[in-house]
């Protein structure tokens, strides 16, 4: 048994160390009183029945009552299924709700106190959050681009966001800078998410008229900029909707003033 690999594989089922430490225990040794189970895996006997109590609720250990009183052992691990299943249920669920729940949270009296806010974010998973929070643009979201979101996130979540972005009809405007023209091939080599095409409009402009050295975001109330040079990765959001609405119009500005770079033909 590759212990360091079915841990790894079991903390995707939302168990954490010690709860595989003791579910691995049983399945390895059959059943066994709590204090045999707290001796064997070093769990302070105070704390070991919470996490018993944990692993019955995910339906992982059952009581086995014997004549020495109540034992405990590993339920038949086709009960991952069961895990899955619940969380399957809870995810319909939550997407069933969250476009009443997003509109009833927005209204809220305390959430339009801020007039002018300024949030911050760090490192790869605040440029991640960055990156997500533009999924709640309404329809569409404006982009000084610079470089892919692969370059800044890795492929494998850019597509997650692509794929998001795509199922909910978002569509995302950019002016990003001017590419050599042997380097042009008209095809979106960096991404397989399939009708990207539909929801991603791109225009390009030369450096000599605008160089773009930060990934600028608008959309909605909301001006988002990202930068990542020399291995610093830091953003801000402005949050305030007089100010993006004046960076929407210096963008249409932009827009309309440049053209889009003619597609080879392959």
């Amino acid at each position: 048994m590759n212990k360091q690999q079915i841990t790894s594989q079991l903390t995707l089922f939302g168990l954490d160390q010690i709860e595989i430490e003791i579910y691995l225990n049983l399945l390895e040794g059959g059943a066994k009183t709590p204090l045999e189970i707290s001796r064997e895996t070093n769990v302070n006997r105070t704390k070991i029945y919470r996490y018993l109590d944990r692993l019955k609720a995910k339906k992982l250990i059952e009581e086995s009552n014997i004549e020495r009183g109540l034992r405990l052992k590993a339920a038949n691990p086709d009960n991952l299924q069961l895990l899955i299943s619940e969380k399957e249920q809870q995810l319909r669920a939550q997407k069933d709700l969250l476009p009443a729940l997003v509109k009833e949270l927005n209204v809220i009296p305390g959430n339009l106190k801020n007039s002018f806010e300024i949030k911050q974010y760090h490192g790869d998973e605040g440029l991640k959050q960055m990156l997500w929070n533009r999924l709640s643009a309404n329809k569409e979201f404006l982009l000084y681009g610079y470089q892919t979101m692969n370059e800044i996130v890795g492929r494998k979540f850019a597509e997650i966001l692509r794929e998001e972005q795509v199922k909910k009809k978002i569509k995302l405007y950019e002016i990003e800078e001017d590419v050599e023209e042997e380097k042009f091939t008209g095809k979106f080599t960096y991404t397989d998410v399939a009708n990207w095409q539909k929801y991603y409009i791109p225009r390009y402009v030369s450096p000599k008229i605008l160089k773009i050295r930060q990934h600028t975001s608008i959309y909605n109330n909301t001006v988002a900029i990202m930068n990542w040079e020399h291995g610093v990765k830091v953003g801000i959001e402005i949050v305030n909707e007089l100010y993006a609405s004046m960076q929407k119009q210096l963008f249409w500005n932009t827009w309309n003033q440049i053209k889009e770079k003619p597609v080879k033909q392959s």
